[in-house]
């Protein structure tokens, strides 16, 4: 309960919640992940982070998260649980991220049917300012609540010309898996029918920000990307020619970022 909560949840007290679970997959982007934990920090309870023994596109990795772990048990003590998944060479693009997905649920079977469960991607980062809303929204029509959030890529200036479908707040009860909660019935899009959602952006998607080496990885690794240079994506992105980098998806602009004070000081 909100009583015995050993960290500040920030959220009014007429919110009726017991836990508040959020749940992402992680591949080796630790930089992302210390912004994730330290924002979410204002309102989440656990975090549950699933990582395979191999990429979206199949290369084998290590676990990455559980070999590190310790460096975060003095700040989150007790607050983190990793899941680990073994994926075959076959197992690959839609597939494993399908399994990855779905691999969340038993870890999330040990909370109440009331507890509000998070899932996206870590890269997606709900704004802790606009939370009880996220939780207003969802009480007033018993559903989940789709997360539109504003799109960022390579630099965390560089905003592009559309939003984001991200992450997906829901109860316990309401879906049987995250993969379900976040992709609907739609394997290879997103389908949203399931959800309601506030006609604001209540976040940011974060992505492609990283070290050049990070970017590059994120190019083998992920489905979109997978089967070119990573190199040509990376100066692309130098660029700011986001249009070529990621298959001619959207351009970006610079702008001055007004960020709330709990992303500022991350």
């Amino acid at each position: 309960n909100q009583e015995s909560s050993s960290h500040p949840r920030r959220i009014p007290n007429n919110i009726s919640i017991l836990m508040i679970i959020d749940t992402f997959l992680f591949n080796d982007e630790f930089d992302m992940l210390d912004i994730h934990l330290a924002i979410t920090n204002h309102f989440v309870d656990r975090w549950i982070v699933l990582e395979a023994s191999r990429t979206f596109s199949g290369i084998p990795k290590p676990y990455n998260l559980t070999e590190n772990l310790a460096r975060y048990q003095a700040q989150y003590p007790d607050r983190i649980q990793v899941v680990t998944l073994e994926l075959n060479e076959d197992q690959t693009n839609l597939i494993c991220e399908t399994m990855m997905r779905q691999g969340l649920q038993p870890a999330i079977n040990q909370y109440s049917d009331e507890d509000i469960v998070i899932h996206g991607d870590l890269d997606e980062i709900v704004d802790p300012t606009k939370w009880p809303a996220i939780v207003d929204l969802m009480n007033a029509n018993d559903c989940a609540v789709t997360c539109g959030f504003e799109m960022y890529m390579y630099r965390f200036d560089q905003k592009a010309d559309r939003n984001w479908k991200g992450s997906v707040a829901a109860r316990k009860r309401m879906f049987v898996t995250p993969h379900e909660l976040y992709k609907g019935q739609n394997v290879k899009r997103k389908d949203r029918s399931h959800c309601v959602g506030l006609k604001e952006p209540v976040g940011w998607h974060w992505t492609w920000i990283g070290t050049d080496e990070l970017v590059k990885n994120k190019a083998r690794s992920c489905i979109e990307s997978q089967h070119r240079d990573p190199d040509q994506i990376l100066e692309a992105f130098k660029r700011l020619d986001t249009i070529s980098a990621i298959n001619h998806k959207c351009t970006t602009q610079t702008i001055n970022t007004a960020y709330p004070e709990q992303v500022q000081s991350v």
